[in-house]
C-alpha cells in the first residue's frame, strides 16, 4: 500500500434512505448492531487464528503469558481511543438515526428550582 492510499479515510456513513425490514421500531437498528459486532468479531479471529498458527510454527506456548500481560500506560491509551472508535462504529447506526431527527422546536420548559 502506497503512502497516499493509507492516508484515505474511508467514510463509515451509508448515504440514502434506510431499509426498514421489520415492523417493530429498533429492530432494524439491533440487527445493523449485531452484524456490526460480527464483522469486527471475525476480523479478530481470523487474525488471532493466523497468529496462534505462527507461533506454534515458532514453537512458542503463550497461554501463560498472555493471561499475565500487562499493558503499558502508553498501550492502555491506545487501546482505549481504539475501544471508543469501535464503539461509535458499533453504535453508528443508532447515531445517525439520532442525528437525523429534528430538534424539538418548542423549547423545553426549565427544571423547577
Amino acid at each position: 500500500m502506497t503512502d497516499t492510499a493509507s492516508k484515505v479515510k474511508i467514510r463509515d456513513t451509508v448515504r440514502g434512505k434506510p431499509y426498514r425490514f421489520f415492523d417493530a421500531q429498533g429492530v432494524d437498528e439491533l440487527v445493523s448492531i449485531t452484524m456490526a459486532l460480527a464483522q469486527e468479531l471475525w476480523t479478530v479471529k481470523e487474525r488471532m487464528v493466523v497468529f496462534e498458527a505462527m507461533a506454534a510454527d515458532k514453537g512458542l506456548v503463550l497461554d501463560k503469558e498472555i493471561e499475565s500481560f500487562e499493558l503499558s500506560d502508553a498501550a492502555a491509551a491506545d487501546l482505549a481511543t481504539e475501544r471508543q472508535a469501535f464503539i461509535d462504529r458499533i453504535f453508528l447506526v443508532l447515531r445517525e438515526q439520532a442525528e437525523a431527527v429534528e430538534p424539538s422546536p418548542i423549547p423545553e420548559p426549565e427544571p423547577p428550582q
